[in-house]
């Protein structure tokens, strides 16, 4: 899934995410991995709003319950929100 993230068809990272986020809601402790951080990173920042929408669903998500994702991950959310 972390390579197809950086793939150039927009429907293909998309969908990326959204099985992305159905792998971390069967273990949401795979967000904690440095390699997903950097892949969930990428996927804020993506030029496409739709990629960029599912990666946010991602963390909206997950992150809430699981208060040490929110530590992990704010600084991201914080430049997006930016």
């Amino acid at each position: 899934i972390l390579r197809v993230l950086g793939k150039n068809a927009i429907a293909v990272r998309t969908k990326a995410m959204k099985c992305l986020s159905e792998v971390v809601a069967v273990d949401p402790s795979i967000l904690a991995r440095l390699d997903m951080q950097r892949g969930v990173h990428g996927r804020l920042m993506d030029n496409s709003t739709s990629v960029r929408e599912a990666a946010v669903e991602l963390l909206g998500r997950f992150v809430l319950c699981r208060p040490q994702l929110a530590e992990q991950y704010y600084d991201m959310l914080i430049e997006r929100i930016l």
